[in-house]
């Protein structure tokens, strides 16, 4: 007689394997942690210690390849036992030393037909008082020289629509000679009044008052290129006059003391 094998009909019928006790389990997890840590102190020891690059680098790679053999939860485990990693230090950039340019020493004296001068008028100037006019003073091709301006050498124009009213050919007083160093990358300022009066051949005091309006002031060196600039005199603001009246004396009679 036959016998004939039955067949579970569901998988659920299917014999289990038995389940392994917690023990079994904690000591595999601390085999694959335990072997981790000693990959990566042995790595740690081939890149520290000494010995070629020929006999590092093969264990290197085999140390890298047993990594990668374990599952992801043995290698974190393993990373985690490592060292972390250090950042790069930092250094503060270095702060750039400060770059002065020394003006340039002068190598002899200035010619007249290298220097360039640019007269100026500041606002605000007025009709009726002293207007102070500034001359800028530069070469034209060396870096610097020396230069003695006044009106022996340079020459200084007023003048309206009409033509002239004031110049230093007349009132050499008003530019007296000054010893100067003249450079080509940073002017020097020299100044003159003028008086705002015309000018006459003897520069006397006694000339008129030039009236407010739009006027053109020149300089240049004596044969050199003139430079002008124009600006404007405004009318003069008025007075104030501050009468003080003194107190009328007293007309009341003083009252005498009763006993």
């Amino acid at each position: 007689m036959a016998y004939r094998r039955q067949v579970p009909s569901s998988p659920s019928a299917r014999p289990r394997s038995p389940r392994l006790p917690a023990s079994v389990y904690w000591r595999r997890r601390l085999f694959v942690v335990g072997l981790a840590a000693s990959l990566v102190f042995t790595i740690a020891q081939l890149l520290a210690g000494g010995g070629d690059g020929r006999d590092r680098a093969p264990a290197a790679q085999q140390a890298g390849a047993a990594l990668s053999a374990l599952p992801g939860d043995a290698t974190s485990s393993a990373a985690g036992q490592g060292t972390a990693p250090t950042a790069p230090p930092t250094t503060s950039p270095t702060p750039a030393a400060p770059t002065s340019s020394a003006p340039a020493v002068p190598d002899g004296p200035c010619s007249p037909d290298e220097v360039r001068i640019a007269p100026s008028v500041a606002k605000g100037a007025a009709a009726g008082r002293d207007v102070t006019i500034t001359l800028a003073l530069t070469t034209l091709a060396r870096p610097a020289c020396t230069w003695t301006v006044g009106a022996t050498t340079a020459a200084v124009t007023v003048a309206d629509a009409d033509g002239p009213v004031w110049t230093t050919s007349q009132c050499a007083r008003a530019f007296p000679a000054q010893a100067v160093v003249v450079r080509r990358d940073e002017p020097t300022a020299v100044r003159l009044v003028w008086n705002a009066r015309r000018s006459d051949a003897g520069c006397s005091r006694r000339t008129t008052w030039v009236l407010p309006g739009d006027f053109e002031v020149a300089a240049a060196p004596l044969g050199g290129e003139p430079t002008s600039s124009a600006f404007t005199l405004a009318k003069p603001a008025p007075r104030k006059v501050v009468v003080t009246v003194p107190p009328k004396p007293s007309t009341a009679k003083p009252t005498r003391p009763t006993n």
